[in-house]
């Protein structure tokens, strides 16, 4: 493992642990036996540092079933459409529940900065038009949007129990568009 590796790991685990309030550069040092400049050849620091976590966290824990979307099984665009958008809402859905502490940290770097927002969102377009062979990028646009509810983490705090039962009540009024 590189020591990058092992800064991310270390700093992920730190925030599992103690919340990212307690979080600083001397402390991830401290715990892997190097100084703070080490740490800062590998990130020009600690805002980089958490955004590089939170995009990992989001792009290889959380929703890595869509980069790229294995279309492998299915012969319909609307079952394509409607599983890439479930695996997208259910995979945040999951982590809000099971890793708040990463989940919060992710709101935190991902969403209130709008260039990795917006780098974000284009990944997932491209992903969706991709998977489901959509002739135009807006069109998997557009689905992305009127699915935001269960995918943006300024929603997640309305999840509960019915969260499935809610996305598939809009899926239905959506599914139409491509039978």
């Amino acid at each position: 493992m590189t020591t990058r590796e092992k800064i991310l790991q270390e700093t992920e685990n730190f925030i599992l642990k103690n919340g990212i309030e307690k979080l600083t550069i001397s402390k991830i040092a401290k715990k892997l036996n190097i100084s703070q400049p080490a740490i800062y050849k590998h990130f020009k620091n600690k805002e980089e540092l958490l955004t590089v976590l939170a995009l990992r966290f989001l792009n290889e824990q959380t929703l890595s079933a869509i980069f790229p979307f294995d279309t492998t099984n299915y012969t319909q665009k609307v079952d394509i459409i409607h599983d890439w958008l479930w695996a997208v809402a259910s995979a945040k859905f999951y982590a809000h529940q099971e890793t708040p502490e990463m989940f919060a940290l992710y709101t935190t770097y991902v969403s209130e900065n709008q260039t990795l927002s917006q780098e974000h969102i284009l990944e997932m377009v491209q992903s969706l038009q991709s998977a489901a062979a959509l002739s135009k990028p807006e069109q998997a646009g557009a689905l992305i949007q009127a699915f935001a509810y269960f995918h943006h983490p300024k929603v997640a705090p309305q999840w509960d129990n019915s969260f499935q039962e809610q996305f598939e009540n809009v899926w239905s009024l959506i599914k139409k568009n491509f039978e």
